[in-house]
């Protein structure tokens, strides 16, 4: 049977964020005085607590790493946040899985206020019966309880770019799909043995609206 319940991470799975993303790092960098970083490098931050990327990306003392947090939400709320594109395919994706009745809900790791904000300004709101993200407050990388907050039927599949994303769906006891189009290490998300994989956002659609499975 197929799944009646599907959770989404968010930056890297439904939305490119990029942008917005990598511009608030690079801004919140210069106010603390640290040295320039390769965009590329800087595509780590998409998807992680931001904690725990100025530290382990940029090489930040925790306390810098407070600092840096701080600058970039202060530029991100103001213009990154709307720098942003549903990745093709997406909306229609959503509404064909809306049409059929499945339970739609988001896990991110981006934090509920920003969360709210994209889900309007992509003019998504109504289509999830759940968005769930951290408070400002948290800095960890583990989504086991945004996962369990937002699954919303006992057969569902949780898709995300990260590693955390997958490891989270099998915390839950959830099915899940590695975005391999997204921002997380293709390497490291296959590792984690996912139950499927998509390179693409058709990839996505097979597996949700064409793909069947007994359980």
């Amino acid at each position: 049977m197929s799944f009646d319940g599907v959770i989404f991470d968010f930056d890297g799975t439904l939305a490119d964020t990029s942008e917005g993303v990598i511009e608030s790092v690079e801004y919140a960098l210069r106010k603390v005085g640290s040295p320039s970083f390769p965009r590329e490098t800087l595509k780590g931050f998409i998807g992680p607590s931001l904690f725990i990327s100025f530290q382990r990306i940029t090489g930040l003392s925790p306390e810098n790493a407070e600092r840096a947090v701080e600058y970039y939400r202060e530029t991100y709320s103001r213009e990154g946040i709307f720098k942003l594109k549903l990745y093709d395919g997406v909306r229609e994706l959503l509404g064909e899985l809306k049409e059929r009745g499945v339970k739609l809900s988001v896990a991110s790791a981006k934090p509920q206020v920003s969360l709210d904000v994209v889900v309007e300004f992509l003019r998504l709101d109504g289509t999830f019966d759940r968005v769930v993200g951290p408070s400002l407050a948290v800095k960890s990388d583990d989504k086991k309880e945004l996962v369990a907050a937002a699954k919303l039927t006992e057969n569902s599949v949780m898709a995300g770019d990260a590693v955390f994303d997958i490891r989270a769906a099998k915390a839950v006891g959830a099915s899940s799909i590695a975005a391999l189009y997204g921002f997380g290490e293709r390497r490291a998300l296959i590792d984690e043995k996912p139950d499927f994989t998509a390179e693409n956002v058709a990839d996505l659609k097979k597996i949700l609206l064409e793909r069947e499975r007994d359980f």
